[in-house]
C-alpha cells in the first residue's frame, strides 16, 4: 500500500508538472516554473513547421510567378492590402513609433502578420534615420507581406498556444516548400505539389491574423473574427472569404440571402482556378476587399478597382431611418437616427475600432432656411465637433489617457460599434420656431478609415488627404402644425423618404 501511495504521488506530481509545463508554454512567459517560452518569434505566435531548419526568403515562391497560371489572383491580389501589408506608410510610421517606445520589444508582435517571411526569416531591418519616426526594408520577398506563398504554405495554427487560447497574433505554422494547400480536393498543377486542406475553407485561417490581442496584457485590440465568429452569417456557415474574395454584388447577395456563394442562383462567379485547370461554379478572387479605400489609392497613386470595390462596399453596408417625436416643452423635439449593420458580417467598424471613424452628420432646416440643427459636420481642417455621433471605441493607456497607438491601449472605456444585424441610434433634440411651417432633416453616415489629424502626426501634415466615404444618406420632410410635427409623413410637394447608398 505504501508502494502505491508514493507511485500515485509521483504520478500525481508528474502530471501536475506537465500541466504547469504546459500553461506557461500556453501563456507565453519568458520563464515560468523554469519552463521556457517555446516561441520562435516572441512576442508573436508565427511558427515554422521545421523550427530547427533556418528558412531564407528564397524559400517562398514570388506571387509573379504565381500569376503566371492564377492571373486572376495575382491580379486581384497585387493590389490589395494584403500585397501592400508591409508597405502601407500607415502602418510602417505606427510600428516604428512602436519600436521606439518598446525598445523593440513588439517588432515581431507586427511583423507576423504583416510579413510573416521577413518574420520567419529574421531579415527584417530597422532604420531609425528613415523617414519621419523611422522606417523598416526588408527583402523583397518578404516586403511582398501576405503573398500567395505566405497563405498557401499554411500548414495549420498554433493557437491553443497562445495567452488566450484563441485565433490571434499570427498565430500560423509555415511550412515552405513545393506543396501548396488550398481548399479544393481535386486540384493538380505541373510546377508544384497540392494539398488539400481544410483549414484554408474556413474563417480559422483568416483568424490568426484577423484577432489581436495585446503581447503584454492580453488585452483584446482586434476582435473581427471573433465578431464574425458570433454572428448571423457563422450561424449560417458563411465564411470571411465568401464576402471578401467574391465581387461587390455577390457579397451583397450573400449577406441579404445568408447563402454561401456555392449556393447562390446564377452566382456567375464561376470561371478556372488555375491555367490548364477545370472550370469550376466559385473561383475566389483575391482582392481581399474591406473598408481601407485610402492606402490602396495612396500606394498605387491612382484610384484603382480596389479602391472602387471598397467604395462600394462601404455603400451597400449600412442603412438608416429616421424617428421623430415630440417633447412636453412647446417646439421641442427628439429626433433619434438608427444606424443598422446590414451586411458585413463583423461588427462595424472593426479592427483599430480606436481609430476608425464613421459617423453621422445631421442637418434640419426649416422651410425659412434657418439650420434649426447641425451635428457632424467637418470644419476646414477635416477636424469634426466634439459632439458629432461617432461609431468606433475609446481607448485609454494605463494612465487612463485616451490613446490611438496599440501599444499603450489597456482597455476601452467605451464600445460604440454596431454588431452584424445589429443596431445603435444617434439622438439629437432640436427647438422648431413658432412660424416655422415645414421641416427637412438630412442625414448621411460617413466612413474614414482614420482622421487627418492622425495623419498627418504619423506622415506629416498634408502628407495624405484621408478620404469621406459616404456610405448612406436619408432625406425626409415633415409638415409642422402648431409647432408640432404633424402626422409624421413627408410633404405633399415633396418626396417621400430619400435613400442614397442603402439598400
Amino acid at each position: 500500500m505504501k508502494r502505491f501511495g508514493v507511485v500515485a504521488a509521483f504520478l500525481f506530481l508528474s502530471s501536475l508538472a506537465v500541466f504547469l509545463s504546459s500553461l506557461a508554454v500556453a501563456y507565453g512567459s519568458d520563464k515560468q516554473d523554469g519552463v521556457v517560452d517555446q516561441r520562435q518569434f516572441k512576442p508573436s505566435y508565427l511558427a515554422t513547421a521545421h523550427p530547427h531548419k533556418k528558412l531564407t526568403p528564397d524559400d517562398w515562391t514570388n506571387p509573379k510567378i504565381c500569376g503566371q497560371c492564377h492571373s486572376r489572383q495575382y491580379q486581384g491580389w497585387k493590389g490589395s492590402m494584403h500585397a501592400n501589408s508591409f508597405k502601407d506608410p500607415v502602418f510602417q510610421a505606427l510600428w516604428a513609433m512602436t519600436e521606439k517606445a518598446t525598445n523593440g520589444r513588439f517588432e515581431n508582435f507586427c511583423s507576423g502578420c504583416h510579413s510573416p517571411i521577413g518574420t520567419a526569416t529574421q531579415t527584417i531591418k530597422f532604420d531609425p534615420k528613415k523617414g519621419k519616426h523611422g522606417g523598416f526594408s526588408a527583402p523583397l520577398m518578404a516586403e511582398h507581406g501576405v503573398s500567395c506563398d505566405v497563405c498557401h504554405t499554411i500548414k495549420g495554427s498554433n493557437f491553443q498556444r497562445t495567452a488566450t487560447l484563441e485565433h490571434g497574433n499570427a498565430s500560423i505554422i509555415l511550412d515552405p516548400g513545393n506543396v501548396k494547400r488550398a481548399p479544393l480536393k481535386n486540384s493538380k498543377s505541373s510546377y508544384h505539389e497540392t494539398a488539400y486542406s481544410k483549414l484554408h475553407t474556413s474563417s480559422r485561417l483568416c483568424g490568426n491574423c484577423h484577432n489581436i490581442f495585446h503581447p503584454e496584457n492580453n488585452f483584446p485590440i482586434e476582435r473581427t473574427y471573433d465578431e464574425w465568429k458570433y454572428s448571423i452569417y457563422a450561424q449560417n456557415g458563411i465564411q470571411c472569404m465568401d464576402c471578401h474574395m467574391v465581387p461587390v454584388s455577390t457579397a451583397i447577395r450573400v449577406a441579404d440571402e445568408l447563402k454561401r456563394p456555392h449556393d447562390l442562383d446564377n452566382s456567375q462567379i464561376g470561371g478556372f482556378a488555375g491555367l490548364g485547370g477545370p472550370w469550376r461554379k466559385v473561383v475566389h478572387d483575391h482582392y481581399f476587399v474591406g473598408g481601407n479605400a485610402v492606402m490602396t489609392a495612396a500606394l498605387q497613386g491612382r484610384k484603382s478597382l480596389n479602391y472602387d470595390q471598397a467604395q462600394q462596399r462601404l455603400k451597400s453596408v449600412a442603412s438608416l431611418k429616421l424617428f421623430v417625436k415630440p417633447r412636453k416643452t412647446p417646439g421641442l423635439h427628439q429626433l433619434k437616427i438608427r444606424v443598422t449593420n446590414e451586411r458585413a458580417g463583423h461588427n462595424l467598424p472593426t479592427s483599430l475600432t480606436e481609430v476608425r471613424q464613421i459617423w453621422l452628420e445631421v442637418v434640419v432646416r426649416d422651410d425659412k432656411g434657418r439650420e434649426l440643427l447641425r451635428s457632424g459636420t467637418m470644419d476646414d481642417k477635416r477636424v469634426l465637433p466634439d459632439d458629432t455621433v461617432i461609431f468606433n471605441a475609446q481607448a485609454v493607456d494605463k494612465k487612463g489617457q485616451h490613446t490611438a497607438f496599440p501599444w499603450a491601449v489597456t482597455r476601452f472605456v467605451d464600445t460604440n460599434t454596431i454588431p452584424p444585424r445589429g443596431h445603435k441610434d444617434g439622438k439629437y433634440s432640436f427647438y422648431i420656431p413658432d412660424d416655422s411651417r415645414n421641416i427637412t432633416i438630412s442625414a448621411a453616415l460617413h466612413y474614414r478609415s482614420f482622421s487627418q489629424g492622425l495623419a498627418d502626426m504619423l506622415l506629416g501634415k498634408g502628407k495624405v488627404i484621408v478620404p469621406v466615404v459616404d456610405m448612406t444618406a436619408l432625406e425626409k420632410s415633415y409638415v409642422v402644425k402648431n409647432r408640432k410635427i404633424g402626422t409624421g409623413l413627408p410633404t405633399a410637394h415633396g418626396h417621400a423618404a430619400t435613400t442614397k447608398g442603402g439598400n
